[in-house]
C-alpha cells in the first residue's frame, strides 16, 4: 500500500512539472501578460527601470475588506510554512 502510494505521488509530480513547464513555455511563446509599450528586455524585471513605474503599483487600484496588515500578516505565514516544507523536504 505504501509503495503503490508513493509511486502515485511520483507520477504525479512528474506529470506535474512537465505540466509546469509546458505551460511556462506556452506562456513565454504567446507573450501572455506582457504589456504593450513596456518591453525592456531583460531590464523589464527590473521595476526601476520602467518609466512611471508608480501609476502600475499604484494603491487605489487594491481593493479589499481586509487591511493591509491581513495581506502581510498572510504573506509573512505563508513565507514560514514554505521555509518549514523546504527544510522538511531537506531532512528527508
Amino acid at each position: 500500500m505504501k509503495s503503490t502510494l508513493k509511486k502515485l505521488w511520483k507520477l504525479f509530480g512528474i506529470v506535474f512539472i512537465l505540466a509546469v513547464i509546458i505551460l511556462a513555455i506556452y506562456i513565454m511563446i504567446n507573450g501572455l501578460g506582457l504589456v504593450d509599450g513596456l518591453d525592456f528586455g531583460a531590464g523589464a524585471y527590473y521595476y526601476a527601470d520602467i518609466p512611471q513605474f508608480a501609476k502600475y503599483v499604484n494603491g487605489e487600484h487594491f481593493t479589499s475588506a481586509f487591511p493591509m496588515w491581513v495581506h502581510i500578516a498572510l504573506f509573512l505565514l505563508w513565507g514560514a510554512a514554505m521555509y518549514k516544507l523546504w527544510t522538511w523536504i531537506d531532512k528527508s
